[in-house]
């Protein structure tokens, strides 16, 4: 409740009903506020089928999932988290047995990946498509992206 400023040491049950109704109706006139800034919002993007279609009736199954929490098999986890660091470990291989990669470069190192794809004079020499708030070329997730969107187009292209 709005009017309440710490829910958790609050004496629910001595409030009077005119604090009560007052908190209540501030609950209520902001998040009809709130409800009708989202709506506009949502108008504005687009996506208000989308929500209307597939998210609002939703709801209740994403609460209770919430509340519930949901059932994981611990078996099934461990077994994708197997296939999926073997995954990881044959593509880490696949890097390394290219001649820009030396065996001592660590591929969770943000300046290794710096030097192996755009610095080191034996690397890749790619350009940066984008660069870090100080400057430097980065090697974020979105920025390796495009990387990859590049390299993928340029193949293609040869490929013709």
């Amino acid at each position: 409740m709005l009017t309440v400023d710490n829910p958790k040491a609050f004496d629910w049950g001595s409030i009077s009903l005119v604090d009560c109704a007052e908190g209540n109706a501030m609950d209520s006139y902001f998040t009809l506020k709130l409800f009708e800034l989202f709506e506009e919002r949502l108008e504005g993007l687009g996506v208000t089928a989308l929500y209307d279609g597939l998210i609002s009736p939703l709801t209740e199954e994403f609460s209770e999932m919430e509340y519930d929490g949901l059932n994981v098999s611990r078996e099934k986890l461990a077994e994708v988290g197997g296939e999926l660091q073997e995954a990881c470990l044959e593509i880490e291989e696949t890097v390394y047995s290219s001649d820009k990669v030396m065996e001592d470069d660590n591929l969770s190192s943000t300046n290794d990946l710096v030097q192996i794809l755009y610095t080191r004079e034996d690397g890749f020499n790619l350009y940066p498509p984008d660069r870090t708030a100080k400057g430097k070329p980065s090697v974020s997730a979105p920025t390796l992206k495009i990387l990859l969107g590049q390299i993928n187009e340029e193949l293609a292209r040869r490929s013709k």
